[in-house]
């Protein structure tokens, strides 16, 4: 039997091949653990299938789409790992899908509309962010075309053809770097909305993914001894590395210090606990008087309570930036607060049974397509009024 870490991977492996992005040795590498005998059923988007002939007929197109079938007459090799892989996906995806389907009969028509109407369909959140400068101007990043946005001092703010946001620092002289060492450094923050995400470079390298209704606020240029940002809601980091500079990140009064390292830290103002966790290399979390360093695997967890550190599946803590919805015995109102943020939605919580869920979804789903899925696993229907979910036991 896989371990939940694997089963995880391939969860994730999975959400690559759909939206094209899977590298060839990935695609190995989910084709040889389906040829092992899967054993882990999880949730994809009720769309894919609403009976099981649709749901073969549809990732069998997709499949053709991926490989590029043609006419003998312009035939081209396929790798047989392609074909491989490609199977591989539809048995993995049938079986995970039609796992929750298998025992219920098709909607009919009359049933699906009820459920639109019931329901709604609010699309997914995407790349939609504001960069506010240090001097108050402020840029809509999804409705600005690519190329150089501002300039501040030697650094370019570039919005890359990957809808990135990316500070690029010119070649400076000795006397010119002397010179911006002295200067007062000012700050920029990137805000991102409900319904909102975005990825930038900072000007040392750094990469942030940052999740929505989220925050950073970081200076125009890394000077002095260390480099420090400020969080608010939740980030990814992949940490540019330089011994001689620590990079800091400070949020609900902590402080998390790396030298260079990737990591996520959630910090939402109406979650109970701050959670930081570490994929690879090694961090010092802080408050107070209390202090953790953690290595790979694990999560530092502040609340009222104090600090504690766990094991985790770090698949988990970052699905959000792998495009996923991931639920490992989650309680329904924690699955809640995220729909909340990434639909731009409320939330009757009053109304939400103490229920807990295992799989995933795509969080580029639509919303109903999300709340079916809830439903199909039990114990709950939803209804909407206006941008308002409510649940039924």
């Amino acid at each position: 039997m896989q371990s939940d870490n694997n089963a995880h991977r391939y969860q994730e492996l999975a959400a690559k091949w759909l939206d094209g992005s899977i590298t060839p040795e990935e695609e190995k590498e989910f084709a040889d653990w389906y040829n092992a005998t899967p054993d882990k059923p999880f949730i994809i988007p009720e769309s894919f299938a609403v009976s099981e002939e649709q749901h073969k007929q549809r990732l069998l197109r997709k499949i053709r789409q991926d490989i590029r079938m043609q006419e003998p007459s312009g035939a081209r090799i396929i790798p047989l790992r392609k074909w491989v892989a490609a199977a591989a996906v539809v048995l993995v995806v049938f079986s995970a899908g039609y796992y929750a389907l298998l025992h219920k009969a098709a909607p009919s028509t009359q049933m699906a509309e009820a459920d639109t109407a019931r329901l709604k369909d609010v699309p997914p959140g995407g790349n939609k962010a504001i960069l506010t400068l240090a001097n108050g101007a402020q840029i809509l990043l999804d409705s600005v075309d690519n190329g150089v946005l501002a300039t501040q001092g030697n650094i370019s703010i570039i919005k890359s053809q990957s809808g990135r946001l990316v500070f690029d620092i010119s070649k400076q002289t000795a006397g010119q770097k002397a010179a911006k060492e002295d200067a007062q450094i000012a700050f920029n923050t990137l805000s991102t909305p409900k319904g909102g995400q975005y990825i930038i470079v900072l000007p040392d390298g750094t990469r942030v993914w940052l999740n929505a209704q989220s925050s950073l606020q970081f200076p125009t240029a890394f000077t002095g001894k260390e480099r420090t940002v400020q969080l608010s809601g939740e980030a990814y980091f992949e940490v540019a590395k330089n011994k001689n500079k620590p990079f800091h990140v400070q949020s609900n009064g902590a402080d998390i210090e790396v030298l260079g390292t990737h990591f996520n830290v959630m910090a939402y103002t109406n979650e109970p606990v701050m959670e930081t966790t570490l994929l690879e290399g090694a961090i010092k979390v802080s408050k107070g008087d209390r202090s953790e360093t953690i290595h790979p695997g694990k999560q530092v967890q502040l609340s009222d309570q104090g600090m504690r550190t766990r094991n985790i599946d770090t698949l988990e803590a970052v699905a959000w930036k792998n495009g996923i919805f991931q639920f490992n015995n989650t309680n329904l109102k924690y699955i809640m607060r995220q729909i909340e943020r990434w639909y731009d939605v409320k939330v009757d919580y009053a109304s939400m049974p103490d229920k807990r869920y295992n799989g995933m979804v795509f969080r580029n789903s639509n919303l109903s397509e999300v709340l079916k899925m809830l439903e199909m696993a039990g114990g709950i229907r939803f209804e909407m009024e206006g941008r308002t979910i409510r649940g039924q036991k």
